[in-house]
């Protein structure tokens, strides 16, 4: 069948193309597309940054949330019209990328979502909120134990929501953008034992070595450094953001701390997959929420300004999604 595609093309190029999409097999479902968010690794594409990971030109887009077009003979406990949100697949292999009109997947690919009308398709980006749950899985926080975010951007501010379900003791949120703090404030409203700091240099001095669990989000050599600076000896410290960057380490400081240093990314759990049930239930239960974080949405057909607002971070750019809208797609065969 014949659907269209989002295309990255090299730096802030952009285009949407029609492109072939295989008919789903008996196990596989046809997805149409309601919305995709537009995650780090896309902006990344976008600045024409990503040729050591695939050449250009290439359709990505892994955080897509969408309605059952189609089913195969094998699917039965899927119906047409039902939403789901699809898991990513590597680039260019079978059933495309999310960011598109059409998608196809395997039945272990998709996850039902609650069919609740009033809530928008955007605020079911499942994908983002599962690297989440992962990274709160392997963080290991303990009854009683102090918790430093460092890093109130989008991943962060998940994280904090999730963070209210923990059992920790006490949360400070070092983040120096003043609407990103005052969002956190929001998210933990009525946590006691929960601080906000508008500049971690600033408090260092009184903060340095206090923590038993310190989650870096921000993905800056600045935020990883301080991640350092606020871990007590044999604290945990998870790398949750990806860096873009080399960086120097005091391999000392390592070994004598006794840290243990976690990288949490999709690719380390695999059973990364077997999170996203989980993370719908999260969701459903208002656990978390894309609620006031999406900044940015737009329709495919305006998806560079999304994209310009992403790179440059203006217009207080904190997330971003690209809308597919329902009877505009092409099918024809």
């Amino acid at each position: 069948m014949k659907t269209e595609a989002l295309w990255y093309l090299g730096e802030r190029k952009l285009e949407l193309r029609p492109v072939d999409l295989p008919d789903p097999e008996a196990n596989e479902v046809l997805v149409e597309m309601e919305a995709c968010g537009i995650c780090g690794w896309d902006l990344l594409a976008y600045s024409g940054r990503f040729g050591k990971f695939h050449e250009y030109p290439f359709r990505a887009g892994h955080e897509g949330v969408g309605r059952i077009a189609r089913t195969g003979s094998l699917v039965r406990d899927l119906a047409v019209g039902q939403r789901v949100v699809c898991h990513e697949l590597p680039i260019g292999e079978r059933g495309g990328g999310l960011m598109a009109r059409h998608a196809v997947r395997t039945r272990e690919k998709v996850t039902p979502i609650p069919d609740e009308p009033f809530r928008p398709a955007e605020l079911w980006l499942v994908e983002p909120v599962a690297c989440v749950v992962n990274g709160i899985e392997y963080a290991g926080i303990r009854p009683g134990d102090s918790v430093a975010l460092v890093g109130a951007g989008y991943m962060g501010l998940l994280m904090l929501q999730l963070l209210r379900r923990t059992l920790a003791g006490r949360v400070t949120v070092f983040e120096p953008d003043p609407r990103r703090l005052e969002l956190a404030r929001t998210f933990g409203r009525d946590m006691g034992g929960w601080d906000y700091v508008p500049d971690g240099s600033a408090v260092l001095q009184d903060r340095a070595r206090s923590y038993d669990v310190v989650l870096e989000t921000a993905g800056i050599p600045a935020t990883l450094e301080l991640a350092f600076a606020l871990a007590k000896p044999f604290a945990i410290i998870e790398n949750f953001a990806w860096h873009h960057h080399r960086m120097d380490f005091d391999l000392d400081e390592w070994h004598t701390k006794g840290w243990r240093i976690l990288n949490i990314q999709p690719q380390m759990n695999p059973s990364f997959d077997s999170l996203f049930p989980r993370t719908v239930a999260l969701m459903a239960a208002g656990a978390v929420t894309n609620e006031g974080l999406l900044t940015h949405t737009e329709p495919v057909e305006n998806a560079r300004a999304a994209y310009e607002a992403g790179l440059d971070r203006t217009g207080g750019y904190i997330k971003g999604a690209i809308l597919f809208s329902a009877g505009s797609a092409r099918t024809d065969r």
